[in-house]
């Protein structure tokens, strides 16, 4: 097995830890399968660089590239809670401000769950992006309070929760 395939099997171990954390469906989590239409994922690359990219009818959207995992698994988990806090905001049928601040903390809230370092990176992003005249009174405090998962039906043995273990990185990356 080459280098780049054990990282990825490690990065493929470590987002499904992630991703049961949140309760991830099987057409959100982080893939490193191209499945066109826009939708991202990620390659590993024999030369030690990860890239998050996305293709259109085989053309590059776009892609970031970087020699961190942490920092790959970051953009991979920040463009999901996206995704899952807007259909969840959407489900409560809110309107206006409050659609807007309801997303935001939930996204806060999947984010801290994942990592609360993440969560703090993604709330100066957005506080950056919005500028001094944005909405700023919409952005949730952090720490948010403990997520609760919308599960139907809970899982046949529960999922514990993943301690971020960082520390295997530095054994496959040059």
């Amino acid at each position: 097995m080459t280098k780049a395939a054990r990282i990825q099997r490690r990065l493929e171990n470590e987002i499904a830890l992630l991703s049961a954390t949140i309760g991830l469906t099987d057409r959100n989590v982080p893939t490193f399968v191209n499945h066109d239409g826009a939708s991202p994922f990620m390659l590993v690359g024999g030369n030690g660089v990860f890239c998050y990219l996305a293709l259109e009818r085989g053309k590059l959207c776009f892609e970031r590239s970087t020699r961190d995992p942490d920092e790959l698994l970051y953009w991979a988990f920040d463009d999901v809670t996206a995704d899952v806090a807007l259909e969840w905001t959407n489900e409560q049928h809110l309107v206006g401000e409050e659609h807007l601040a309801a997303k935001w903390k939930r996204r806060a809230t999947l984010l801290h769950a994942l990592d609360p370092e993440w969560a703090k990176r993604w709330r100066a992003e957005l506080v950056e992006a919005l500028g001094p005249e944005g909405e700023h009174h919409l952005v949730p405090t952090l720490p948010p309070p403990p997520l609760v998962l919308d599960i139907p039906e809970p899982p046949a043995e529960p999922v514990p929760l993943p301690t971020r273990r960082r520390r295997w990185w530095h054994l496959l990356v040059d």
